[in-house]
């Protein structure tokens, strides 16, 4: 009866609060006229004004809703109706409820867990090497499968991410599954279900001889994965790792390529002419530019050089490693990792322009140093040589860009 008389007052026009407080007098004046009062009303106009409330509510939701609502909600509003004519309307109610959140979970499982995909050709980590060590990895890239997980995963999602997971090792055109990280940073919850169905990809790792590294997750899902002893280190061998970052979680699997290819930072010659002749795929050049280099020895925590600062000269990493830092507002973020045999700070030199960020020495390093006179030099003087040298960091920073539009296209 309540909501038949604020339909009615809605009706005519009475939604404010004079309305209300109309409504408040009379039934004050019912209550002290006694039902006397009431009872004088004619029968037919309640019972009228009930009707007219009636059919305004079946032409509201019957008629005019089925041009306006979708099909499949739609039919949701007749069911429900046709329950209240059966039952009452807290059953009609219910079973509209209980109806609509069944036809939600169908359709949200139809929905992809996967933000993206991609492998560790497109999406290399933030750690750069020398380029014949990244041409390497490129070719191996394909052994790492990258899944980026959204939105909430249930019994439904699940199931399709799984399936996903089987069709990448079932591939016959792709190389071995050896790496699966699953990064967690836009995924929003999961299920009891959907725990349950990692245990089960902790068998698949098993059974096919992959790794599984998370990324990104939360203490409280991380909390639930180890519950159910998904996160355990495995006798196999086959290990479930988590990692802050995806970047750290990609980078772990990288090493672990090149340990594979007997490619790790023990395997690069810190000598300036051994780097300059594989650079420059020549001796007899690498040892005509390698006077010009000038060797340094930097320690752990000190500062290569700060951002803004003007830019006159680029570095070969000899031994150790350093991190591209950029400053915001106060606070600092890593960008990059330098790691032996990798060029450092060429844009800076090639456009004249000051450091767009500094860079921190992370492990005792030994450089090489090439200043803006000497580099200037060294084209003069020897300018096969020096063309030779440049053609590398071409080819070094038309391979970033190419792995830059390769992973770009995949969210286009």
């Amino acid at each position: 009866m309540a909501a038949a008389d604020t339909a009615f007052t809605y009706k005519i026009g009475g939604d404010g609060i004079l309305m209300g407080l109309v409504y408040a007098a009379g039934i004050l004046l019912a209550l002290l006229a006694g039902t006397d009062f009431i009872g004088r009303i004619p029968t037919f106009v309640l019972g009228g004004l009930l009707i007219f409330v009636g059919l305004d509510f079946l032409y509201e939701w019957l008629w005019k809703a089925r041009r306006e609502l979708p099909t499949a909600d739609y039919l949701i509003i007749v069911l429900i109706l046709a329950v209240i004519a059966v039952a009452d309307i807290l059953e009609g109610v219910a079973f509209g409820f209980a109806v609509a959140t069944v036809l939600f979970v169908i359709n949200y499982s139809k929905l992809s867990v996967i933000k993206n995909e991609t492998n560790g050709r497109d999406h290399a980590s933030n750690v750069d090497r020398d380029l014949q060590t990244r041409e390497r990895l490129n070719q191996a890239g394909e052994r790492i499968l990258i899944l980026a997980l959204q939105g909430f995963i249930f019994f439904g999602t699940a199931d399709r991410l799984m399936a996903r997971i089987r069709d990448r090792i079932q591939a016959a055109d792709a190389l071995k599954l050896d790496f699966l990280v699953l990064d967690f940073h836009h995924l929003g919850q999961l299920d009891s279900s959907a725990v349950k169905t990692f245990s089960k990809l902790s068998q698949l790792s098993d059974k096919h001889g992959f790794h599984i590294i998370i990324t990104a997750v939360d203490n409280a899902i991380a909390e639930r994965f180890e519950a159910v002893g998904f996160m355990t280190e495995k006798s196999s061998g086959h290990r479930h790792l988590r990692f802050e970052q995806l970047d750290d979680g990609v980078a772990w699997c990288e090493e672990q390529l090149l340990f594979e290819l007997a490619l790790g930072d023990l395997g690069i010659d810190s000598n300036l002419v051994s780097m300059l002749a594989s650079m420059t795929e020549s001796e007899e050049y690498a040892r005509a530019l390698a006077p010009y280099f000038k060797d340094e020895r930097h320690y752990a925590d000190a500062y290569l050089f700060h951002q803004n600062e003007a830019g006159d000269s680029l570095y070969l990493i000899g031994s150790g490693s350093a991190a591209v830092v950029i400053e915001i507002n106060g606070t600092q973020r890593i960008l990059r990792h330098y790691k032996a045999g990798a060029v450092l700070g060429e844009m800076a030199l090639y456009t004249g322009e000051p450091r767009s960020a500094s860079v921190i020495i992370e492990e005792d390093a030994v450089l090489y140093k090439l200043t803006a006179a000497q580099h200037a030099a060294v084209q003069s003087e020897h300018p096969l040589a020096s063309g030779r040298m440049h053609a590398y960091i071409v080819r070094l920073l038309s391979e970033r860009l190419s792995r830059a539009n390769r992973e770009l296209k995949r969210y286009l």
